[in-house]
């Protein structure tokens, strides 16, 4: 299990969220941010309107419904 957590200033933690290492490493591009993934553990690679993935320089592919690597 990985456990993700805002660190307030004062050193406490809020939004604390735990997700399974499995799930993590089931995503395709192995993003270690916890908005990356549903509530079932499963990741957003496959959903449109998760417009981070073009943030962080993905692309979309319509012919497979998925996010993916930007060409170089």
């Amino acid at each position: 299990m990985v456990e993700f957590c805002t660190l307030q200033p004062d050193g406490t933690v809020s939004d604390v969220r735990t997700i399974k290492q499995s799930s993590i490493a089931a995503c395709p591009f192995v993003i270690m941010v916890p908005e990356h993934y549903r509530s079932d553990g499963t990741c957003r690679c496959d959903d449109y309107s998760h417009h981070e993935m073009y943030e962080w320089e993905y692309v979309w592919d319509s012919k497979t419904g998925k996010w993916t690597s930007r060409e170089v």
